[in-house]
């Protein structure tokens, strides 16, 4: 169990194909429930959405197999994904209607941090979430993943407000 331990982490390859999208997404699902994290149900939600951006990211613009990390540091879920090709990418600037060309936006838009890292063999491409904090029971703030009780994801906003956000944050500036 993670969610008493200041950090863990887990690593796996991810096969340069399509159908391994699906696969690591949910491996990462099953690992931050192993380590009951306690997380919302939108935050799980909005994980498996940002997982299944950065893996195909990976797999679309690579042709060798990729390493998928899952860290958790204590207070912040962290998802990285290391391929060989050196390049970095960034946000495109695309419609909220394009069929491609939107992860980066999404992750940027939704993520509380991420980035790009050029790495010897290529490069690191993670992302970042932040349980939300909840009031215990002695009126004092507690890290979400501590505390047990799964509260308000800190994303819950309207959806015209969330499409304005993808609009702005997402229109190809780097963070």
């Amino acid at each position: 169990m993670c969610a008493t331990r200041p950090s863990c982490s887990r690593s796996f390859p991810i096969a340069a194909e399509k159908q391994a999208v699906p696969k690591a997404r949910r491996l990462v699902l099953a690992v931050v429930r192993g380590w009951d994290l306690q997380l919302t149900g939108e935050t799980l939600e909005e994980l498996a959405l940002l997982c299944s951006e950065i893996i195909a990211n990976a797999v679309r613009h690579t042709t060798e197999p990729s390493t998928l990390t899952v860290l958790w540091t204590g207070s912040r879920l962290r998802v990285e994904v290391t391929d060989t090709t050196p390049g970095l990418p960034s946000p495109r600037n695309c419609s909220l209607n394009a069929e491609s060309g939107r992860g980066l936006m999404l992750i940027a838009a939704i993520a509380t941090d991420w980035g790009t890292t050029p790495t010897p063999t290529g490069k690191a491409v993670w992302f970042e979430v932040t349980p939300t904090a909840t009031e215990g029971e002695n009126g004092q703030h507690q890290d979400q993943a501590v505390a047990g009780k799964p509260t308000a994801s800190a994303h819950a906003r309207p959806a015209a407000v969330r499409q304005t956000t993808l609009e702005t944050r997402g229109a190809g500036r780097p963070r």
